[in-house]
């Protein structure tokens, strides 16, 4: 995915006024025009950048909302096609700084003319908190994409398991609206699960998508249903409720998405179950938060700088990283993306864990180790590109930031 735009974005277009009726209703929505048709598709491209525009923004539960994204003029069709699955990268300018996160696209990619992306409020995510509580329809967004491997369109395997928790539900309902448009002839099992009855999203589309499609089966668990009517499924997920929900569990594929405990331990169910570990796929949301020191332990300890070299060549600075002293002579245990934060080089990033590409940076001298290389082609190794969150120098290196 070619990087989003380094220019600071255009000043919005004027926001559509809303009535203070329209502000206390569920939706502020500005649709396009029903007889608009184009003439022909526009250029598709898994590499595009720009800006969309939002069309309406609709609460889910509290926390969450839908973010529907048109295309820049408002009308016709997006720039680009997705895959079930994928993601954007979008940029704000928050605070004076320039913030870029990876969020999920939860409508299908059947209808061109718009995208869905349903984002929780996160209290201590700025970006989030931006999204949900600021944009208002008409407002201009800063995205690229798409992007992500962590996709199904019916053609992988003959059923499909989706399980997710939380707002991890968004690529789930992405595929599952999906499969059910081209009336695809896989068995699809919606595994979902919820603290409380009150987030359990987008329930009614479920029971109709249900109605459309008799292959379509899903299943909820809620871990504290107390003090509400809920009688479904109750905790979390268990060895128990997997086999109930999905027969023959261990000849299926299963995609997992949801907080990185929750598919953690998800995924060891399946393993203990017999799933083959090949038939898993996992898709982080966020970055993943550091592992804590185990009981009796001191924090890692790092040695002075003496590390392989890594040369800034457009910033003109250049260090050793910091090898990891508990490991003798292991692998560098800084990445190129934690050396440039400490040398105040300003390398983009969103989700740190190699998936969105957005620390796409070429490296024109060098050998590094990548442990997950998810948002590079072929393309991209050919020319020397890497991840910066990824990348860790086995050889003095040089890249272009």
């Amino acid at each position: 995915m070619a990087k989003l735009p380094t220019k600071k974005a255009s000043p919005p277009a004027k926001k559509t006024k809303t009535t203070a009726a329209a502000k206390d209703s569920k939706v502020d929505k500005v649709a396009p025009p029903a007889d608009s048709e184009p003439n022909e598709d526009p250029p598709v491209t898994a590499k595009w950048s720009g800006y969309l525009r939002v069309g309406s923004v609709v609460n889910e539960i509290p926390s969450v909302k839908t973010i529907r994204l048109l295309p820049e003029s408002g009308e016709g069709l997006l720039p680009f096609t997705f895959v079930p699955g994928q993601f954007l990268n979008l940029a704000f300018f928050i605070g004076g700084a320039r913030m870029i996160r990876s969020y999920s696209i939860s409508s299908s990619p059947t209808h061109r003319e718009y995208l869905d992306l349903t984002v929780r409020r996160e209290p201590r995510g700025a970006v989030s908190r931006h999204m949900v509580d600021l944009l208002r329809v008409g407002d201009l967004v800063e995205a690229g994409g798409p992007v992500g491997k962590f996709t199904f369109n019916g053609s992988e395997s003959e059923n499909i398991v989706l399980i997710s928790a939380g707002v991890g539900v968004t690529p789930m309902l992405s595929i599952t609206r999906y499969l059910t448009e081209q009336a695809w002839d896989g068995e699809i099992f919606y595994i979902f699960s919820c603290s409380y009855p009150s987030e359990y999203m987008f329930a009614e589309e479920l029971t109709r998508l249900q109605k459309q499609n008799p292959k379509l089966h899903v299943a909820v668990t809620v871990s504290r249903p107390e003090g509400t009517d809920w009688t479904g499924h109750q905790g979390r997920i268990s060895k128990e409720f997997l086999t109930e929900s999905v027969p023959d569990l261990t000849s299926r594929r299963i995609h997992i998405c949801g907080p990185s405990g929750m598919m953690d331990g998800t995924k060891k169910l399946l393993i203990e179950l017999g799933v083959p570990a090949e038939q898993i796929k996992m898709e982080a949301f966020g970055t993943p938060k550091p592992t804590p020191a185990a009981a009796g332990t001191t924090a890692k300890s790092l040695a002075p700088a003496s590390g392989p070299t890594v040369n800034f060549s457009s910033s003109n600075k250049s260090s050793k990283t910091h090898l990891d002293m508990t490991n003798g002579d292991s692998p560098p245990e800084q990445t190129v993306l934690e050396l440039s934060e400490e040398l105040g080089i300003g390398i983009d990033f969103s989700c740190r864990i190699g998936t969105c590409g957005v620390c796409k940076v070429k490296m024109t001298s060098g050998e590094v180790d990548q442990e997950v290389q998810d948002s590079l082609d072929d393309d991209d190794k050919a020319n020397g590109i890497i991840l910066a969150c990824q990348a860790k120098p086995k050889s003095e290196i040089t890249v272009e930031a």
